[in-house]
């Protein structure tokens, strides 16, 4: 008789115990939703607050619909909207205005962006992956539980609307925001960065070489021969748009070079024969934690601290026909790899520190 009453009394308090849902660090619906709840509120009572009752008929909804408190919380938390279904009235925020009433398709978008980036979650996703190209399911799944704490339960949940927010603010396979403006402010109205260029992009590449020749090693006119024959071909081949310093008539003085080297997309560093130069170019490039293929002759020798790190691209310094055209598509490979893999793994300063 105990023992079946212990049971019975184990089962009521099996039923009483209630499962607490996960909690979600970001909004549940796509920010297109949430869009257009603010756009409901523009058009159909000018941009003014209104009830939510008002709303949620606007919405095709019913006043006590739960997927209005849904759309709300989530509007909230992209900044675009105040209010939910509890308060007097749901207002257009700020940041809600300057997507909706946006003078051109880039503030908009820029607007749009920086509600998407808003979100911390989804920011940093972003970040650690360099844009929306996930890995499979089985790693990510890993990441996102354990770096993210993202609980596996919410995962797809968090994926359709990761994605779906990346597509809409249209940040492609990678993304680069740019630096914060005085105001610590960060301008999301910069186009989609591919993942990799392409043919007629405007993506610069600015080589840093030897601009003369040492006469009891090379030849006169040697480097610039390197650079029409192999490097500017590969370059473009690549997808990019070479730039050096030897330039007919150039005007180029050191604080340019130097502009050149930390905004360029991407820096080629030609380490032949060592040129001091060339290695105080690279050592500010590599300050910067930006991208550097590095490439030399076979005939250079090797530099411990750039070797044995970095992977370094040689070509026959030979220069002969045959050679040059095995030579090109190598570095142009080596070029895109660099590209492509610049927001992976740890950079140059990152291993000397330890990081």
């Amino acid at each position: 008789m105990t023992e079946t009453m212990d049971t019975e009394v184990d089962s009521d308090k099996k039923k009483k115990i209630r499962r607490i849902p996960p909690k979600r660090s970001y909004p549940r619906t796509p920010l297109e939703t949430c869009v257009k709840l603010a756009s409901i509120i523009k058009e159909k009572n000018g941009g003014n607050p209104w009830p939510p009752s008002e709303v949620a008929k606007a919405l095709g909804l019913g006043a006590k619909s739960s997927n209005l408190d849904i759309y709300t919380a989530s509007s909230i938390q992209y900044g675009i909207t105040e209010g939910s279904r509890a308060s007097s009235q749901i207002a257009l925020t700020p940041l809600g205005r300057d997507i909706v009433y946006a003078d051109s398709p880039e503030r908009e978008l820029a607007a749009k962006r920086s509600a998407f980036l808003s979100i911390d979650l989804f920011a940093k996703v972003l970040d650690h992956y360099g844009g929306n190209e996930l890995p499979e399911k089985e790693y990510l799944s890993n990441t996102l539980l354990h770096k993210f704490a993202i609980p596996l339960e919410l995962q797809e949940e968090f994926i359709d609307v990761f994605q779906k927010n990346c597509e809409y603010a249209r940040i492609g396979k990678n993304w680069i925001a740019s630096a914060p403006d005085s105001r610590g402010k960060i301008d999301h109205s910069l186009p989609i960065i591919r993942s990799s260029p392409v043919s007629g992009s405007e993506l610069k590449c600015f080589v840093i070489m030897p601009l003369a020749e040492r006469n009891d090693v090379r030849s006169r006119g040697y480097f610039n021969k390197v650079y029409e024959s192999i490097i500017k071909p590969a370059v473009k081949e690549a997808g990019f748009v070479a730039q050096t310093a030897m330039r007919t008539g150039s005007d180029l003085i050191h604080s340019t070079i130097i502009n050149e080297i930390a905004d360029a997309d991407i820096v080629l560093a030609d380490l032949t024969d060592h040129n001091p130069n060339v290695l105080f170019e690279l050592g500010l490039r590599m300050a910067e934690n930006k991208p550097v293929a590095i490439i030399k002759s076979d005939d250079t020798g090797r530099i411990f601290d750039v070797d044995n790190l970095l992977r370094v691209q040689e070509y026959d310094a030979n220069l002969w026909p045959s050679t040059v055209g095995q030579d090109i598509p190598k570095i142009a490979e080596h070029v895109k790899a660099t590209w492509e893999n610049r927001n992976a793994g740890r950079s140059y300063i990152d291993i000397l520190r330890g990081k």
